[in-house]
Formats: C-alpha cells, sequence, structure tokens
C-alpha cells in the first residue's frame, strides 16, 4: 500500500505530499492543474520512462519518493527483494526515490541503495498497477486477456505444469530432429554457442554470493571510509590519541618499576598494547584509503549481477545449477560427436510424451471454457449494473486443427506452451450487434466501463494491493457515473484505490478527497493539494457540479455526499 508520495519540481509541482490512506481515494481539480502529474511521478517509481522535460523550470533535477508498506507474506516481492541484497524495515516499510537529473541522468534508490530501473518495474508489478486511458488499450491484448481469463480461474499453476510439459516435449522433438544430419549439426552448433557462452562468462560457485556481498560494501563505502578514519584519528591521530595516553603509561611505569620491579609486567602489558594501538590504527588508516568507492565499479558489479541472472534464468535456479548445466551440455556435445540415440526409441518417447502434453492441454482447455463463462456472466452482471445493461460481453475460446499438433478432443491442435486455445474478447454495445472485438465496438467511454467492470469481477484473483484510475470516468455522465463511483468503491475495499475524477457523482464514494489547484506565485505556476473534510468537500462537490457559490447546488452537493455515506 501506498502510505506517502513525495514529489518535488516535477514540472508545475514545486514541491507536494499525498497520503492516500486506505480504501477509495480521489483526486479533483481543475483541467491542466497537476493531477496527472501525480500519475506520471507514481510511473516514475515503478521505472517509467524519466524524461528531462518533467524538471522544473529553474531546477536541476526532479525528486519523487514513494513509501510503500508491505505484507511480510508477500512471497514473490520478497523474492525479488531478496535477490537484490535489499530488506524491508522492521515494519514492512519500502522507500523508492526516483531523482531525474539535468544531464539525463536517473539514479533509482531502494531503501537508500542504489538500484537498476529494471529492479523498479519488477517492484512495480506487485506494487501498483496504473490505469491511464492509453493503459486500457491493455484490455485489447490478447495476451493480457488470457492472463486476465486464466487468474480468474486460478489456472495460472495449471498453465505453468503445461509449460514445463512443453518444453520438455520440444527438447525431445529437437532429440529426435538430432537422428537427421541437418538437425545434428544445427544441435550441435546450438550446444557449443551455449558452451562457448558459458565458458566465456567463467561463473564460479558462490560469485553471486560475493559480488551481492561487494555491492553492499560499494554503497556504503563512504560510511566504511568515514568511520575507519574517525576511529584512526581516535587511536593515533587525534590531540589526546589512545596510543599517545598509553605511551605516557609507559613512561610512567618504566620510571615506577626501578622502585618496585613487581610493577615489570605491567610495564610490558602496556608496552604490548601500545604497540597493538598503533598497528591496529596503521590497519585502519590502510583500510581507509584503499576502501573502493567508485560508481564505476558498482556498475560493473550491476553488471556481472545482471549477467549471472541471464545466465541463471537460462540455464538454473543456481549458479551451481549453471555450472552443472555447463557439464551437461559438455557431455551432452560429446555424446553427439559419438553416437546417436535409437530414431525409434524417440519416436516411442515423443509419442508418449506428446499423449501426455496433449491430455494436460485438454485439460486447461476446459477448465477455460468453464471460467469463461463463469467470467462472462459476471462481467455482463458488472456491465448492467454500470449502464450498460444492453451491453454484451463474451469470451471466444477457438482451436486450429493441425495435423502435427497435439491430440485432444479426438483430433489434433495445434499449440504453444499456453495450450491450444486462441482468446478473443469479444461484445456488442447496442441491442441487436453482433459480437465484435472490443477495439472495434468500444469508444472511450465504454473501453473505461469494460475496464472497470473487468477489474470489478477479478478484484478476488488480483493480489496487486495498489490501483490507480486516471480519469477512468472519461465520458461517463448522469447515474452512470454514480454506478461507477459505487463500483470503485466496492473494488477498494481491502484494498487502497487512487482515482482521479471530474465527477462529483464518483468524488462522494472517496473516503479521501484531495483538491489539485493551481496558482501563481512570483510569476510562476505552483501546484498544490489539499485534503478535503467537512464543510471544504462539500464545496468542491458543489463546484464540480457546476457553481461553488449556489446554494441549491451545495445541497446537492451534501445531499450526493450524504447518499454516498449511506450506500458505504
Amino acid at each position: 500500500m501506498l502510505v506517502e508520495l513525495y514529489v518535488k519540481n516535477l514540472a508545475v509541482i514545486e514541491e507536494l505530499r499525498l497520503k492516500p490512506g486506505e480504501g477509495l481515494t480521489v483526486l479533483s481539480g481543475d483541467e491542466g492543474a497537476g493531477k496527472s502529474l501525480l500519475v506520471d511521478a507514481l510511473g516514475l517509481l515503478v521505472g517509467g520512462r524519466a524524461s528531462t522535460s518533467l524538471i522544473r523550470t529553474g531546477a536541476t533535477s526532479t525528486l519523487v519518493e514513494g513509501t510503500f508498506w508491505t505484507e511480510k507474506n508477500d512471497a514473490p516481492l520478497g523474492v525479488i527483494l531478496e535477490e537484490a541484497g535489499i530488506e524491508p524495515e522492521d515494519d514492512g516499510t519500502l522507500i523508492i526515490t526516483r531523482d531525474v537529473q539535468e544531464q539525463g541522468r536517473s539514479v533509482a534508490r531502494v531503501n537508500g541503495r542504489v538500484v537498476a530501473i529494471s529492479l523498479l518495474r519488477k517492484l512495480g508489478q506487485r506494487l501498483m498497477d496504473i490505469h491511464t486511458q492509453m493503459e486500457q488499450l491493455s484490455l485489447f491484448s490478447v495476451q493480457h486477456q488470457l492472463d486476465l481469463l486464466d487468474s480468474f480461474g486460478g489456472l495460472l499453476e495449471l498453465r505453468g505444469k503445461l509449460e514445463n510439459k512443453v518444453a520438455e516435449l520440444r527438447g525431445k522433438a529437437r532429440s529426435l530432429d538430432m537422428a537427421a544430419g541437418e538437425s545434428m549439426r544445427r544441435q550441435r552448433e546450438f550446444l557449443e554457442y551455449q558452451i562457448t557462452e558459458l565458458d566465456r562468462a567463467n561463473v564460479h560457485a558462490g560469485e553471486d554470493e560475493d559480488l551481492r556481498q561487494e555491492r553492499l560494501l560499494l554503497q556504503r563505502a563512504q560510511e566504511l571510509k568515514e568511520g575507519c578514519s574517525t576511529a584512526y584519528n581516535m587511536l593515533y591521530a587525534s590531540d589526546h590519541a589512545a596510543a599517545d595516553v598509553t605511551h605516557q603509561a609507559v613512561k610512567i611505569l618504566k620510571r615506577l618499576v626501578s622502585i618496585d620491579p613487581a610493577l615489570q609486567p605491567h610495564l610490558e602489558s602496556l608496552e604490548t598494547s601500545a604497540a597493538s594501538l598503533e598497528e591496529t590504527a596503521r590497519d585502519l588508516n590502510n583500510y581507509a584509503n584503499t576502501v573502493e568507492s567508485g560508481s564505476d565499479r558498482l556498475e560493473e558489479v550491476e553488471d556481472r549481477l545482471e549477467l549471472l541472472r541471464s545466465l541463471k534464468g537460462k540455464y538454473g535456479p543456481t549458479l551451481e545449477d549453471v555450472i552443472q548445466f555447463t557439464v551437461r551440455a559438455k557431455n551432452e556435445l560429446q555424446n553427439l560427436l559419438s553416437q546417436n540415440e535409437s530414431r525409434e526409441q524417440l519416436e516411442e518417447q515423443l509419442e508418449g510424451l506428446k499423449m501426455e502434453t496433449g491430455a494436460l492441454a485438454e485439460k486447461l482447455s476446459r477448465a477455460r471454457q468453464k471460467t469463461a463463462r463463469g467470467l462472462t456472466e459476471t462481467v455482463n452482471q458488472e456491465l448492467a449494473e454500470l449502464g450498460m445493461p444492453w451491453a454484451k460481453f463474451d469470451i471466444d475460446l477457438k482451436r486450429e486443427e493441425a495435423p502435427d499438433g497435439l491430440p485432444a478432443y479426438q483430433g489434433t491442435y495445434a499449440f504453444d506452451h499456453y495450450g491450444i486455445d486462441h482468446i478473443q474478447f469479444v461484445g456488442s454495445t447496442n441491442p441487436g450487434e453482433p459480437l465484435k472485438l472490443l477495439a472495434e465496438i468500444a469508444s472511450g467511454g465504454e473501453t473505461s466501463r469494460f475496464m472497470l467492470a473487468l477489474k470489478s469481477a477479478l478484484r478476488k484473483a488480483d493480489s496487486i494491493p495498489t490501483l490507480i484510475f486516471d480519469e477512468i470516468d472519461s465520458g461517463i455522465a448522469g447515474r452512470n457515473a454514480e454506478t461507477m463511483g459505487r463500483k470503485l468503491s466496492a473494488l477498494a475495499d481491502g484494498r487502497q484505490v487512487l482515482c482521479i475524477t471530474h465527477l462529483p457523482q464518483v468524488a462522494c464514494f472517496g473516503n479521501n478527497h484531495y483538491r489539485v489547484t493551481k496558482d501563481v506565485s512570483s510569476g510562476r505556476a505552483v501546484t498544490s493539494i489539499k485534503s478535503l473534510d467537512g464543510r471544504e468537500r462539500v464545496e468542491e462537490l458543489a463546484a464540480m457540479l457546476g457553481s461553488k457559490g449556489n446554494k441549491p447546488m451545495f445541497e446537492s452537493a451534501r445531499e450526493l455526499l450524504s447518499k454516498a455515506n449511506k450506500a458505504g
């Protein structure tokens, strides 16, 4: 959940803090006030493109900082942070900052540590889901539609099993192709390429752990250097240093030993301590002088870790697996050069694997059909409640016969690692019209309602804690706006939703309401934000209705708010 957003020197925003809170937070204000700049700021926190055009005129950089509270049981997020060597605070706090500088350089930090922008993108997939008018185009993506369907039906685990089986099947098919000279040559060349890549990388077991430790030292280099220098001064170089004081004590004891020889052991102990203090001080000084704090080495370490992550993604989850893969690849290459597996045996194994994969693909396909019926019914109900009772939504699942495909449904069908189904979200927005692709029939406002209907239907399957909608109510008016407000309020039950809106019928449902304004100060435009409550909120709703000072409008606004509170 987003706890606080801090923005400095972003376009017309000089300095601004937003604390959205739980539930539905609405942001209202005039056109051009800077509301969408807050969405741009959030986009920077999740790895969005940084442009110097965002930097406020007269400033040298733009700073965006987001404070998030994370669930400790969020395993996928934990894996991402662990791989990056980052731990959240004890209370689950995660602080992400993005500093965009006028030279075009962009620096990202997570809990104070410099990280790659790619890490922000990974974290963003677990922290926030941002929907703008452009983002709604993802609704028309076939891959996104399949992901939504499988997520709604809880089929991602089954799909993962199929992906593994298809990979195994294709691997076995490649082995069969090796029986032919050309296929064997291609396989040999591929193995040689893999072995060359791995030998060039020269991976060592435990190297990634060592690099992560080195990265930590580089990120904290200044702290180490300053600490050791301070300790050196205290021991040796400053007035009343420990070494000087010890030497003075030695001189005193030398004089006293002549009086009482029994003090000789204490004198020897102090002389040893003095020598040890000097040696320790010198060692600390040498360490401080050799601590490497340059960004070049940090970049080298990051690049090496990225290479190792890439190799682990290709050849195994750990470096030990990568090393073992190298050994296996070399053995396999040697076997290719010395012997061929029987074609008949391979064909028999391939046929058996095809049957297993086909059975799994059919199981997934049947589950998708059942899931599609449930999702279709739910979305149509949501559309009706959003003021589109005449609209119809459907999911078209088709299969394409192919002689070399997977055996299923008493036939053979073309397939990929997602199965044998081809998906299309279709619909119609007017009575009597045939079903067409959503991209062909939906206007901007209708697309907004289709998106919200899907999000409402999928809210239980969607684990992302924070949703951001930038004018999702575009093209909506009247009673439909009130219904959309109710839907957004329901969507915010148990999660955080931020919504930029121009509609009072939507804004009245907010658990929190902020007004964004743009004023002129010293000849410069400055955007500010204010939390509204009580009379101020009613006045803002009245202004959104059309007149702030009009008493009937004020009463209408009060009635809107009262009605929304009762509904909540």
